[in-house]
């Protein structure tokens, strides 16, 4: 199976899997069964395997995310509940810091149980780790025509989550510019 998934490739995996839930009005539930999970997964978190059998669980956590950088975005606060309810994933991914001297002194986090439960939480956590870290303030919608995606915007000028929506952008200004009122 051949599944087009909308997948920037650049953005952090939080941002990632909320772009699963595509779409302004009419959404598109890119998880929407076991196989398409796993296809997702496989493609961009090969480390979390079987997903698909969780399909509950994963679009429950997705619709929490896409909820909350939605407010984000909108610069509005998410309700209660769709914030206990990401920290409730968050809260079952065990983790602890480690420090990693191999160059210099780094730390990172190890996940110290394994399993969707634990894969699910380091995605919260992710989502906690984006809303709460310097890349908050750049978190951004992208304001190509008909998209809908998330990105984490990297240059100053960067309107949109992919070149060719910038494309389509520029396309769609020059044809109101020139095209008389009516259209053709």
């Amino acid at each position: 199976m051949d599944v087009e998934f909308p997948i920037l490739g650049t953005e952090p995996l939080v941002v990632e899997f909320a772009n699963t839930l595509y779409g302004l009005g009419d959404q598109m539930d890119y998880l929407h069964d076991p196989q398409w999970i796993d296809l997702w997964f496989a493609r961009v978190a090969p480390e979390h395997t079987a997903m698909g059998a969780y399909g509950e669980q994963v679009r429950t956590l997705r619709d929490t995310i896409h909820a909350v950088l939605s407010a984000a975005t909108e610069g509005r606060d998410p309700d209660a509940e769709t914030v206990r309810r990401l920290n409730a994933f968050a809260a079952a991914a065990p983790t602890c810091l480690q420090l990693d001297w191999s160059s210099r002194p780094t730390a990172r986090w190890l996940d110290t149980v394994h399993g969707p439960d634990a894969a699910l939480g380091r995605i919260a956590t992710c989502c906690i780790e984006l809303l709460t870290g310097t890349q908050a303030e750049n978190l951004r919608r992208c304001q190509g025509p008909g998209c809908s995606l998330f990105f984490v915007k990297n240059h100053p000028r960067r309107r949109w989550c992919d070149p060719s929506c910038g494309h389509r952008d520029r396309q769609a200004r020059y044809y109101r510019r020139h095209l008389p009122r009516g259209g053709y």
